[in-house]
């Protein structure tokens, strides 16, 4: 998923929601403490969630357009895990700002190496310029 939401790979959108939440459940579902008491609530959730909708079975059964179309209300009972998520949250947050601020610095010094190179290129074709004008004046003078 990072992969696929890498702002390289999607230039013209705003992920950085997605890219926190993927960090954030990442950084929950890599450790196998964390992984198992998210696992034990969200068989709780399932087990509780219904609507004319959805039914049960279909808890596991989620896709992008599902997704949209849920609205509950679900609170964690294990405070452990609230710890957890709350704790994955910040992480990811503070991932997603280094990460933005490496990529403004790196763009700045991008954009200021073009400009110099741009600069220098453009001063040594204004002086071929002259330099070719110069020669092309004295051939002139001397015919």
């Amino acid at each position: 998923m990072s992969m696929k939401w890498h702002p390289d790979m999607n230039p013209d959108a705003d992920v950085t929601s997605m890219m926190q939440d993927i960090n954030e459940a990442y950084a929950i579902l890599k450790n196998k403490e964390k992984r198992h008491r998210y696992d034990q609530e969200y068989a709780l959730f399932c087990t509780n969630f219904t609507t004319e909708k959805h039914r049960k079975e279909d808890c596991h059964k989620t896709n992008k357009a599902q997704e949209n179309e849920w609205s509950y209300e679900y609170d964690i009972r294990d405070d452990n895990l609230k710890n957890d998520i709350k704790n994955a949250r910040e992480y990811a947050r503070s991932l997603v700002e280094e990460f933005l601020k490496s990529f403004k610095k790196s763009s700045v010094a991008a954009v200021k190496g073009a400009a110099s190179n741009v600069t220098s290129y453009a001063i040594g074709w204004v002086f071929a310029g002259i330099a070719l004008s110069l020669i092309g004046f004295l051939i002139k003078s001397c015919n």
